[in-house]
Formats: C-alpha cells, sequence, structure tokens
C-alpha cells in the first residue's frame, strides 16, 4: 500500500511540474486539458488558469526585456546604422491612391 501511496505522489507531483512549466510554453486549451485532469471545482481551475495566463505574461515581458537590454548593451545602435547605410543602397517605392468616397 506504501508503494501506490508513493506512485500516486509521484504522478501527481509530475502532473504539477508539468502544469507550472506549462503555464508558460503551452497554450490556454493545452493547460485546461492538463488541470482538468484534477478534477477540481470550475471556479478554481478558472483561477489557476487565470494565475496561469499572467503569469506567462509577466515572464514573457521580463525576458523580451532583458534580452532586449542584453542586445543594446552589445550593439552601437548608430554604428550599426552607419555600417548599413553606408553599405547599401536605399530604395523607397511609395504609391498613393485617392479615391473619393462614395456618397
Amino acid at each position: 500500500m506504501s508503494d501506490d501511496i508513493q506512485s500516486k505522489a509521484a504522478e501527481l507531483m509530475k502532473k504539477v511540474l508539468t502544469v507550472g512549466v506549462g503555464a508558460i510554453f503551452l497554450t490556454e486549451e493545452s493547460l485546461r486539458g492538463l488541470v482538468s485532469e484534477f478534477k477540481l471545482p470550475k471556479e478554481l481551475l478558472t483561477a489557476i488558469l487565470e494565475s496561469a495566463n499572467k503569469t506567462k505574461s509577466e515572464f514573457l515581458r521580463t525576458m523580451s526585456d532583458e534580452v532586449i537590454a542584453r542586445v543594446m548593451e552589445k550593439v552601437d545602435l548608430s554604428e550599426l546604422l552607419k555600417e548599413i547605410v553606408t553599405q547599401n543602397d536605399i530604395q523607397l517605392e511609395m504609391t498613393i491612391r485617392l479615391k473619393p468616397k462614395k456618397k
């Protein structure tokens, strides 16, 4: 019986870790499918999904801010732009059409 409890606890921990990591990388539908296996009340399920979405948004925002900051530390933007302009021809094409409004 002790082995049965340990295997159930291990399986539960795997699912909890999957949901925790999945909150960042899975779509809401995939996450909903994982969490629904726990047979939780609808209110708790909704709260978990809202928390997961908030955590995902915060993680991605923080990660993108950090990546941009590190890139900007290594790249001199004015030098990069100067190099692009001096080594390339710039060609702009534009079409403007004016149409009378229908009455």
